[in-house]
């Protein structure tokens, strides 16, 4: 007998996006928000808390991409690391840039406490294993020096020792952070949108926005339920951006990344693979990154499991089978969802705010999104607002484009060969 597989999130079990119905305003607003996952919705909570009249539309259910869709885990990393940071920026501007992954998390930390979301917040940490020796030796490098310049709580671990966290003989060593963690994304944006709605803010979605242009005091902005004018406008659409802002999608590449759960397992195994219930994300090119249910349950595991598109069952099945290079007793362990979504990269791999033309953005935060995006929607918002804590260590990088990218990232499957084959021969 076929085993199915659920090809929705696993996540949408306990918190399923919903849609809101509404009328677009008849008159001019403050704020008009596009996009209504993490960032938009994070941003429409500070600007109505601070009185504005702010309509946030998105052209699915509020969060139907990243935001509910994602790992769920909590990080304090950008792509870049420290090193790449300084070689790039220099010491100083560097490591304020680094720092703002690092504020990203007391950020959320200090919003799920404040608005009392229920959504399985924890910072346990998260463990980093090396595949690898010489990922190690990097790693462990890369390690001390956040550890000098930023103050990071981590540890060294050599050998097995990552064992204490980690059920697995695959890897060499690794390293243990402290102050990160994770939570049930879909749980969170369900908080979110309460959050947004106490704060008096309108939501309106599915209604996409199919063009734009300045006016005088603002914006006329084309949705498919009509027209609106806005003083502001604010892209938050990440890795889900359409044709409406040109600007953008010449910037921000939507790259596929898939995760499986499996069957529920029962907690005495789930225990025995994490023991500490850290976060996971290996060392590879093509890394994997997992972690046990909020429910302790089952196992979930994400990556880029094809170079070209595939189906869910090959995707899922080539996820099970990084599954079982990690946990080879899981070899009979059937999956029970699988499901994709997309994250977004800026050419600099860096998440980035600003404004052109007139128009705010904050988007591309290539993979540390679930920190990181609500806090930027956050600095967006006191931007609009014209406050002075607005300002970020992004604020003043270019967001470069390239002459060959028009929103078609047809060149990432080299990219993901070129990933694969160090990988395989350990280059």
């Amino acid at each position: 007998m076929t085993h199915r597989i659920e090809k929705t999130p696993f996540w949408w079990e306990a918190a399923k996006p919903q849609g809101k119905k509404g009328e677009l305003p008849f008159g001019p607003i403050d704020v008009l928000v596009i996009g209504a996952g993490y960032t938009g919705l994070s941003a429409a909570r500070t600007l109505a808390g601070r009185g504005l009249d702010v309509l946030i539309i998105d052209r699915e259910v509020p969060g139907y991409g990243a935001s509910s869709r994602n790992g769920g885990m909590v990080g304090n990393l950008l792509k870049p690391g420290l090193s790449g940071l300084i070689s790039a920026y220099g010491e100083e501007k560097g490591i304020a840039i680094a720092k703002e992954a690092v504020h990203s998390v007391a950020f959320l930390k200090k919003l799920i406490e404040t608005e009392d979301i229920d959504c399985d917040f924890a910072l346990n940490g998260r463990l980093y294993p090396a595949v690898l020796k010489k990922h190690f030796v990097s790693m462990a490098a890369e390690s001390e020096k956040r550890s000098r310049y930023l103050g990071a709580d981590e540890e060294i671990l050599e050998g097995k020792a990552y064992q204490e966290d980690l059920g697995s003989e695959l890897y060499v060593g690794g390293i243990r952070q402290y102050e990160t963690g994770g939570l049930h994304p879909a749980k969170y944006l369900q908080g979110l949108v309460g959050a947004v709605e106490k704060a008096g803010a309108h939501l309106i979605a599915p209604c996409e926005a199919k063009a734009f242009q300045k006016v005088k005091d603002g914006f006329d902005i084309q949705t498919t339920d009509g027209s609106v004018r806005a003083r502001h406008v604010l892209f938050a659409t990440n890795g889900y951006g359409g044709t409406a802002n040109t600007f953008l999608q010449r910037r921000i590449m939507p790259i596929g990344s898939t995760m499986i759960a499996t069957e529920p397992l029962g907690e005495n195994r789930i225990k025995a693979l994490f023991p500490s219930g850290r976060m996971i994300a290996d060392s590879r090119k093509m890394l994997s990154y997992y972690r046990p249910s909020p429910d302790g349950q089952r196992v979930l595991l994400g990556g880029r499991p094809t170079i070209l598109p595939a189906s869910p069952e090959e995707q899922a099945r080539s996820l099970q089978k990084r599954l079982c290079e990690i946990f080879p007793e899981l070899r009979q362990t059937a999956v029970s969802h699988v499901w994709s979504g997309n994250v977004a990269y800026g050419f600099d791999a860096l998440p980035t705010i600003g404004r052109h033309e007139g128009v705010y953005y904050a988007l591309g935060y290539c993979g540390s999104g679930v920190a990181m995006s609500g806090y930027l929607g956050h600095k967006a918002a006191l931007q609009i607002l014209a406050e002075p804590e607005g300002v970020t260590a992004f604020d003043d990088l270019p967001f470069p484009d390239r002459p060959y990218y028009h929103g078609r990232p047809w060149f990432v499957p080299l990219a993901m060969i070129g990933y694969a084959i160090r990988d395989r021969f350990g280059f």
